[in-house]
């Protein structure tokens, strides 16, 4: 197997090529339907196809008399025991920041970015640094985060009290100390469980839930189970999609943490819980946790406006994959990017534009190495690259393929 990712002395082999990924790593969506935010206006605005510029629409290009942001979000960032081991540095501590390089310019080009951070950064004084079943990452983990672009870090999981009370306390910490925010879980009873985030003039709500916490909740008290971790529990959601409107939400963003892992097509439950939040007002709808990628479709809500959801956004990284699960499809991701727009005379905010960048997670010992290197490739650039074996390249693309499949777009055969 050849070298394909990094060369001697460290050198990207890669980086020479990275031009090339920002003018075309793009998978567009178009014709997908039409989206409304929580403006007063009644107009319906179009989905089309965007550019292939990785960049996206962003503010610059806003029309007079609008404000436009671009929301970028992908799935379930994990650790495993491989991954550490990868990133464990001769010298003592860890560096995570290689694995995000080849996606990192597009998550940077959005106003804001958002992940699920399915792992706790608990220090190693009480717990072991860990993947599976109880995560524990070092704090590098989220340095690299914050290196590569991402904002927001939805941290309400099924593995959220991985490292119990103190690792809650200690993760939200790590993570505001690294100028990120957190939706999902709490140190104390918050004002509010809301996160409001604000850019170009459009005022965006994030809210965060779990269907399960993996049978830890023997771990809190009562009381500290329902101050700090948002469960996914509809009168809560109904509350704070309440506060979202009522403290100026331009357009509400649900983490749902749900469904079953490996599946590839969401549950009846998670359909029926969607059209549900969607009725309650929610605009977006971002899954997680089965760890695949699953459909996106447009609901149809009783104010006769519409919400998008993607019910799962599959892997960013980790180390399951075909070699550790016999399931390739957990190799693969999506970089979901949303322009939205605001009327600056009515206030009406709506979903533009949607398009997916599918990624998928290469990983192999390359020559002289001892550990994995792990690199996030957009998929559709790499399936043809000369950087990546005959092997890799067919596995980029059975990745693209599937990914743009599921979530209803056909391939771009170029």
């Amino acid at each position: 197997m050849r070298s394909v990712i990094r060369g001697k002395g460290g050198k990207s082999l890669i980086a020479g090529a990275l031009a090339l990924v920002i003018l075309s790593a793009s998978g567009c969506v178009g014709g997908l339907g039409q989206g409304q935010g929580n403006g007063n206006g009644n107009g319906k605005t179009a989905i089309s196809a965007v550019g292939s510029d990785p960049s996206g629409t962003s503010s610059a290009s806003a029309a007079a008399g609008e404000s436009a942001l671009q929301l970028a979000a992908v799935g379930d960032i994990m650790f495993h025991n491989a991954q550490l081991d990868s990133a464990r540095k001769e010298t003592g501590g860890y560096d995570f920041n290689p694995v995000f390089e080849q996606v990192k310019p597009i998550l940077e080009a959005a106003d804001i970015a958002m992940a699920n951070f399915e792992t706790t950064t608990a220090g190693d004084a009480e717990y072991p640094y860990s993947g599976y079943p109880r995560f524990n990452s070092p704090d590098e983990s989220l340095d690299a985060l914050k290196a590569a672009g991402l904002d927001v870090l939805t941290t309400a999981n099924n593995h959220s009290l991985d490292t119990g009370r103190a690792g809650v306390l200690r993760t939200l910490k790590t993570i505001r100390e690294r100028g990120m925010d957190s939706v999902g879980t709490y140190a104390s009873r918050p004002e509010s469980r809301v996160l409001l985030k604000e850019a170009n003039g459009i005022k965006l709500a994030f809210l965060s839930y779990t269907e399960s916490l993996n049978g830890l909740e023997n771990l809190l008290t009562a009381e500290e189970l329902d101050t700090m971790v948002n469960k996914a529990d509809e009168r809560k959601i109904r509350e704070d999609v309440t506060y979202a409107a009522e403290h100026g939400a331009d357009l509400i963003v649900a983490a749902m943490h749900w469904g079953n892992e490996y599946e590839r097509d969401a549950s009846e439950g998670q359909r029926q819980l969607a059209k549900r939040l969607a009725d309650m007002g929610i605009d977006l709808i971002i899954g997680s946790h089965p760890h695949v990628i699953q459909p996106s479709e447009w609901l149809e809500r009783k104010d006769g406006k519409k919400t998008f959801v993607i019910y799962s956004m599959g892997n960013f990284i980790s180390n399951q994959r075909l070699e550790t699960l016999d399931n390739a499809y957990t190799e693969d991701g999506v970089i979901a990017r949303f322009d939205i727009r605001k009327d600056k005379q009515t206030g009406e905010t709506a979903i533009r534009k949607v398009d997916f960048i599918p990624t998928w997670v290469y990983r192999d010992k390359e020559r002289g190495q001892n550990e994995f290197t792990y690199r996030i490739l957009p998929a559709k650039e790499y399936r043809d690259s000369a950087e990546l074996s005959k092997e890799f390249q067919a596995r980029a693309n059975r990745s693209y393929r599937d990914t743009m499949a599921q979530l209803g777009e056909s391939p771009d055969e170029e």
